[in-house]
């Protein structure tokens, strides 16, 4: 793969040139960019693997499987994320599945050369320590979201901070954030949007009354 590709990957996403900003170039060279459709990249909970990716483009689901088929959505990660860094450096199988549900384009890194990169660069090694601190930090909000609050909340809560943030939201976005299925998550959209705090008739949904809503999220039980 010729050195110009695997430059224009770097330099396409503000968050992945920030990243490789520092990185040798003898493992830059021997990087590879990898490209998959919906669905086509995907890496399997236990499993173990010799590469470390960084998302360039799309998006990917990181979740987990239970023994009776059920699913729990840990994150959803977006371009400038790594992927299987915390297991290439204490060389463990996966500790949860990952699924792009975009099409995605990300750059393949060697696990031996991803902890030769992190053993020899102290400004890439302090920048590991923040990123890996920043997902403990989301893991553990989003657990208490899952653990100590109703659906109706969980969905109240997503819905205020796409408002706060001025970002669409939609039910299948709703799907990675809220510990719930598909149909409990329409149920609760089709009661609000009876109670007139939101409209769920397009994709994207839209707040209607922010106060009741916030109502709603301090008083569900």
């Amino acid at each position: 793969m010729s050195i110009e590709k695997i430059y224009a990957a770097i330099n396409s996403e503000p968050a992945v040139h920030k990243v490789m900003a520092n990185a040798p170039l003898k493992i830059i060279e021997r990087m590879r960019v990898v490209e998959f459709e919906i669905g086509e990249f995907n890496l399997r909970q236990g499993e173990s693997y010799d590469e470390t990716y960084l998302l360039v483009a799309g998006r990917v689901k990181v979740y987990l499987d239970s023994a009776n088929g059920k699913s729990v959505v840990l994150d959803v990660y977006r371009p400038g994320m790594f992927l299987g860094e915390q297991e290439a450096v204490i060389n463990k199988p996966y500790s949860a599945s990952i699924i792009n549900i975009t099409p995605v384009r990300l750059l393949k890194i060697d696990n031996r050369d991803f902890v030769a990169w992190l053993n020899n660069d102290q400004q890439f090694a302090n920048r590991m320590i923040s990123y890996l601190s920043e997902q403990v930090y989301h893991l553990t909000k989003r657990t208490e979201r899952y653990s100590l609050y109703s659906t109706m909340q969980q969905i109240g809560l997503e819905l205020m901070q796409s408002f706060k943030e001025q970002r669409p939201i939609s039910r299948e976005q709703l799907t990675y954030e809220v510990d719930t299925s598909y149909r409990n998550i329409n149920r609760v959209l089709k009661r609000l949007s009876e109670l007139g705090i939101i409209d769920a008739s397009k994709p994207a949904i839209k707040i209607l009354n922010v106060e009741e809503l916030q109502w709603i999220i301090k008083t569900e039980e």
